[in-house]
């Protein structure tokens, strides 16, 4: 998950007038607008990063982890061939878009990655699992889904009803995990899918 991708003409209005992007809302006179890859790690990459690792330590984790991965390490050499074929196909759809191959859109490709990992980490496999011990399995899954969409409205800035898509897609990816018990899988699918939702990173003003 990303930041917005602007047009030329919001490029160029003063940051007084700065208003919104196709996700993300509008800032206020004093407030923030988020136009840097740079911000989208630190505020949104670290945020989600710091869950994950917090999911690490809770009661299990590692265990569910170890089972959610089993097929990746019977089989590493297939899933790194899947995982560079889809990371050549992503970088294909960005030249077929106009973007150029250089580091700055090969570095948001990496970092798109990432996220899908520790997304799907922390709030697919590692919090729904902690927070079972405290409502029931559904009612974990719904929680750990609001607020990975509720981060998004934070970090991101996103419009809210961007966050309700947020919300929905993660919950099939929940639905994904529980059918296939494969947290690769699910994570390759993340990363193809948030690249489709943004391909490039925040062009600085």
């Amino acid at each position: 998950m990303s930041s917005l991708n602007e047009t030329p003409e919001q490029l160029q209005q003063p940051d007084s007038a700065v208003s919104t992007g196709r996700l993300q809302r509008p800032a206020a006179k004093d407030g923030t607008h988020i136009s840097t890859f740079r911000q989208v790690l630190r505020r949104h990459g670290v945020t989600m990063g710091l869950c994950a690792l917090a999911g690490l330590f809770l009661p299990l984790a590692l265990e569910r982890i170890q089972i959610t991965t089993s097929s990746t390490v019977t089989a590493p050499l297939s899933y790194i061939a899947i995982t560079l074929a889809l990371g050549l196909f992503l970088a294909f759809c960005q030249a077929r878009k106009g973007l150029a191959l250089n580091l700055r859109n090969t570095l948001w490709l990496g970092y798109l990655l990432y996220i899908s990992v520790v997304e799907e980490l922390a709030f697919r496999l590692l919090f729904p699992m902690w927070l079972g011990e405290i409502v029931n399995p559904m009612g974990a899954v719904v929680v750990s889904n609001l607020i990975f969409a509720g981060l998004h409205y934070v970090t991101l800035r996103w419009h809210w009803w961007n966050c309700v898509f947020v919300f929905a897609g993660g919950m099939g990816f929940s639905h994904m995990l529980a059918t296939y018990d494969n947290l690769t899988l699910v994570i390759l699918t993340h990363w193809l899918f948030t690249f489709f939702n943004t391909p490039a990173p925040p062009r600085t003003r």
